[in-house]
């Protein structure tokens, strides 16, 4: 396995958060970002393969190990543990280490499971990405859960934090969106939720 470069290895944070919305909504709030002065970057597909670990549970941590495949790019993320205080306001600020890899996925996923790391869950998503100043606004179709929006923040030192915490909540308000229905559960724990559900409904 050939590691080719590491993309991010500063401690530079993500600040993020996540609203679930309705199909229905999308063209409004596209509207409204384009009105605000956002740019259009891109349409992806992308697909996020994740793993727990032997020696402590990454669902209960809400840490993240994961395998992402997208346009013949395959890359190794890992972020570290929600705090009381990401979940105390809703939104998260992680520092992530992404290495971008050249070689089969497969074989990735064979180191993990000789490792005794074990995968928990696939999630498959359409994106749509603007860019808003140096806000990220993502519209998310995940397979099998809907449509999400998803607003990030990227800063450089923890003074910055509290701005970054504070614009995100600022547009949000600005698209017509409650702050109320920011959703704080991983994409991953959501898939692996209804799987649940469905397996339960099956029995």
């Amino acid at each position: 396995m050939i590691i080719e470069k590491i993309l991010e290895t500063t401690q530079d944070e993500e600040v993020e958060l996540k609203i679930k919305i309705r199909a229905t909504q999308i063209k409004a709030l596209r509207k409204k970002l384009l009105a605000l002065g956002a740019v259009s970057k891109e349409k992806i597909k992308e697909s996020d393969v994740y793993f727990t670990a032997p020696h402590r549970d990454f669902i209960k941590t809400k840490e993240c190990l994961r395998i992402r495949e997208r346009d013949d790019c395959l890359e190794l993320t890992y972020k570290g543990a929600t705090t009381k205080s990401m979940d105390k306001k809703r939104q998260f600020w992680k520092s992530e280490i992404n290495i971008l890899l050249h070689c089969p996925k497969k074989e990735v996923e064979l180191l993990f499971e000789s490792l005794n790391f074990r995968k928990v869950a696939e999630v498959v998503k359409e994106r749509e990405k603007f860019v808003l100043g140096r806000q990220k606004i993502t519209f998310d179709n995940i397979k099998n859960l809907g449509w999400f929006l998803e607003i990030e923040n990227t800063i450089t030192n923890e003074k910055e934090r509290q701005k970054a915490l504070d614009e995100n909540i600022r547009l949000l308000r600005k698209l017509g969106l409650d702050k109320k229905s920011i959703i704080t559960e991983p994409y991953r724990d959501l898939v692996l939720q209804q799987r649940e559900t469905s397996n339960r409904a099956n029995k």
